[in-house]
């Protein structure tokens, strides 16, 4: 009973280390894929962008500091495993959570975008070749996304794909001729999208809504044949955000590192 014990607490102690491993090399990693196209964007957009990913890095310091003082706790306190397991299986509840593992309820608004009949005559199907200002490009989703994330957002799922921090907002084989954009394909997390697109975000609502039409706002979509449309989640009516579904990349962390005894 004793080996049994050691055993799942050794085991417990890894899952719990892969799992925050695995966060945090996603997070580290995906900052090198994110690419920065504000071509077109004004000097406050800019600012907002520069604002948020150095709000994002001082909180991936933040994680590292967290997430080494949590291993100091584990491997300090081996006469107590069964209060350090159930410490363990709190945070790796919690982990879950933060790392979009889980479905997600709460108050929120969902942001449809969507053509706009008004504009059905003379704005082209997405579909088909058309002048670059009918256009919606990735970077601009990526930017409405980023405008949630730094403004009151808990968590983001985009065309029921759960937005996590190795998400990637992309369209596969656009191109373009003189001003005539030939249309690609737009993933999320690898899975194909199309409009209309629908952003569900759970967190402050008020925050959320007032930062989107004032950093990009219903003129800039209209201004390509698309209606944007907010719909508010208060109280009784609330979103539920699908959990991610792609499996992490846990190729930093090993079952010796976590039992402490490297092979040579």
């Amino acid at each position: 009973m004793g080996n049994q014990s050691v055993s799942k607490f050794k085991w417990s102690l890894f899952a719990v280390s892969a799992l925050l491993g695995a966060m945090l090399t996603i997070q580290m990693t995906s900052g090198k894929n994110k690419e920065s196209n504000f071509a077109g964007a004004d000097i406050i957009q800019v600012k907002n962008a520069l604002a948020y990913e150095s709000t994002h890095h001082e909180q991936l310091l933040e994680q590292i500091n967290k997430m080494e003082r949590k291993l100091q706790v584990y491997e300090s306190s081996p006469g107590n495993q069964e209060s350090v397991l159930a410490k363990m299986k709190d945070d790796l509840n919690k982990a879950k959570v933060e790392a979009g593992l889980t479905p997600l309820e709460g108050n929120g608004i969902r942001i449809e975008i969507k053509e706009d009949p008004t504009f059905s005559i003379i704005s082209p199907s997405p579909r088909d070749p058309h002048e670059e200002k009918y256009h919606i490009f990735d970077h601009e989703l990526v930017y409405l996304v980023n405008i949630l994330q730094s403004n009151g957002a808990r968590a983001v799922s985009f065309n029921n794909q759960r937005v996590v921090t190795s998400t990637g907002i992309r369209e596969i084989g656009v191109s373009k001729v003189d001003q005539i954009i030939y249309p690609g394909t737009m993933q999320v997390n690898f899975n194909v999208v199309t409009l209309p697109y629908v952003i569900d975000a759970v967190g402050d609502i008020d925050k959320m809504k007032g930062a989107v039409l004032t950093y990009i706002g219903e003129d800039f979509f209209r201004s390509k044949g698309k209606a944007l449309i907010i719909t508010e989640y208060r109280d009784g009516k609330k979103l539920v955000l699908p959990p991610y579904t792609r499996s992490p990349n846990y190729q930093f962390t090993t079952e010796d590192k976590a039992e402490g005894a490297a092979k040579k």
